[in-house]
């Protein structure tokens, strides 16, 4: 009898929400999925959220072309200690400790909780799908999706079935990844670690025997190995990496292969070095040095990922815009003034709304209406800034004169003026200054973009107003020059904006 799975999938249910599991929950929010995260207690419940919050903060950094949406997408994802909860799911993932007396328990408990039409998947590496699922009396659902660290941005995902897992679990499972944007390849039978993680497993006890004869230390092998392998081996090596996985995971994992555990991860292992997790392992680990290797590896993917995308269609609506330079004179005039007095305690905040019409083909400005920043005013305003915009953008943003928003009443008034006389608000226009010369110390060297920042595509995507200008002026001298980009929200629902034509009268 064929068997039919749900789908579509409008909620994942995720067992676990350590490293892994936080990542695929992550992973699935993007994709547009509500998602629920089991714990074991309150405190790992709280552990899971911090570990959620720090992963988004550092996609933000990293320039995500999701950056945009993220405090949408952080919503999405609720904890809980409550298994049964996962009976609103339609499609569950078990991520919790690599031990298969675990997995077998947690297996069969989400078997009477989850309905009997509810995919289940285990991000196991090494334990067969059969042994997991051997308490479950819907075993036919049960199927293995290996992600690869870091989840939320290594595109690729192994889909392991089991002997008794059936075709329409396979097909739901691959259709779910495709549409989180995961490429799959799928195994019919359990290998030992599959093709991806016995390629990994080899390099790591190469490695391990060069270091053992004497040839390189640990430092010099990794730095052989980040400036000659792509992708996440282009930013960390096999001991860096050995580290942030957990030095007991790696032996655990090991065990289960039936294979033996390395004498230098069991001397580690019977110091307590178990690697990022205990500060140290083959390396001593500051929060500073995790944070660079992570920003840096997020970097890396996100920049490959932004690359991939460059090709997706461009917005939707007119693609030109006609202004008057005229039009623009008295924000012109007041961006010059903010430009000149500012600093980097005082950041220049300069805003106007942009009212005109809007053709088939194109939009015409024909003013530009001065508006007051809403975070002078709006208490609401302010802490929405304070909960969304400083930790995702960082410290530098933390300034009580940096600008927001405008104010409501003047965006009301001017949509009223506007309706008057037969115009509508098509979008705002801001002052970007020189960020070498305003910008925060570590970003000193930057020279002026003509695109948009993390900062402000995450303000065009929440806007969504068709068109907006960011005004670049820069020092050169006595006589400061300025740029003007156009731009339009993303339609993809992250942060990629796109660029506009923009003509001026003449």
């Amino acid at each position: 009898m064929p068997h039919t799975y749900r789908y579509p999938v409008r909620t994942v249910g995720v067992v676990g929400g350590g490293v892994m599991g936080s990542g695929i929950a992550l992973t699935y929010a993007l994709a547009g999925h509500d998602v629920v995260v089991v714990q074991r207690s309150a405190e790992s419940c709280t552990a899971t959220e911090d570990r959620l919050d720090g992963l988004t903060r550092q996609l933000v950094r990293a320039g995500s072309p999701d950056a945009g949406r993220m405090s949408t997408v952080r919503r999405r994802i609720t904890t809980t200690t409550d298994l049964s909860q996962l009976a609103v799911a339609d499609y569950v993932v078990e991520a919790v400790a690599e031990d298969a007396a675990v997995k077998q328990q947690v297996h069969a408990a989400i078997d009477e909780i989850a309905a009997p039409d509810v995919v289940v998947a285990s991000a196991s590496t090494a334990i067969p799908v059969d042994v997991i699922a051997q308490d479950c009396k819907h075993a036919e659902r049960v199927i293995g999706t290996r992600f690869y660290l870091p989840a939320p941005l290594v595109p690729l995902v192994d889909v392991v079935r089991g002997t008794q897992t059936v075709d329409g679990a396979v097909d739901i499972a691959v259709r779910l990844l495709g549409g989180a944007g995961k490429r799959t390849v799928t195994f019919d039978r359990h290998a030992a670690g599959a093709t991806g993680p016995r390629l990994q497993t080899a390099l790591i006890n190469e490695g391990l025997r060069i270091v053992d004869e004497g040839l390189v230390d640990p430092e010099t092998l990794d730095r052989i190995l980040t400036q000659g392998v792509g992708r996440r081996f282009g930013v960390t090596g096999v001991f860096d990496r050995l580290d942030f996985a957990g030095l007991d995971t790696v032996a655990a994992t090991l065990r289960n292969l039936g294979r033996p555990v390395p004498a230098p991860i069991e001397e580690r292992l019977q110091q307590g070095r178990l690697g990022v997790k205990s500060g140290a392992g083959f390396y001593e680990w500051s929060d500073e040095r995790i944070a660079a290797v992570e920003d840096a590896l997020a970097r890396q993917l996100t920049g490959q990922a932004a690359h991939e995308r460059a090709s997706l269609p461009t917005a939707a609506g007119p693609q030109q815009v006609v202004v008057n330079p005229a039009v623009l004179r008295p924000f012109l005039d007041a961006a010059l003034e903010a430009y000149r007095t500012c600093t980097p305690e005082e950041p220049p905040g300069c805003f106007a709304l942009l009212v005109g019409r809007m053709d088939a083909d194109r939009m015409v400005v024909e003013r530009a209406v001065l508006a007051r920043n809403v975070r002078g005013t709006d208490q609401a305003a302010a802490g929405e800034y304070e909960a969304t915009i400083v930790p995702c953008f960082g410290a530098a943003y933390d300034n009580a004169n940096r600008g927001f928003w405008c104010h409501a009443v003047d965006q009301l008034k001017v949509h009223r003026e506007a309706e008057a006389d037969g115009l509508e608000v098509l979008g705002s226009i801001h002052l970007h200054p020189d960020w070498h010369r305003i910008g925060p110390d570590h970003e000193r060297g930057m020279q002026i973009s003509q695109h948009p920042t993390a900062m402000d595509a995450y303000m065009i995507q929440q806007t969504q107003w068709p068109l907006n200008l960011i005004c670049y002026v820069e020092g050169a001298g006595d006589v400061p020059t300025y740029t003007i980009g156009a731009w339009a929200p993303p339609t993809d629902g992250g942060n990629r904006c796109h660029e506009l034509t923009l003509h001026w009268t003449v």
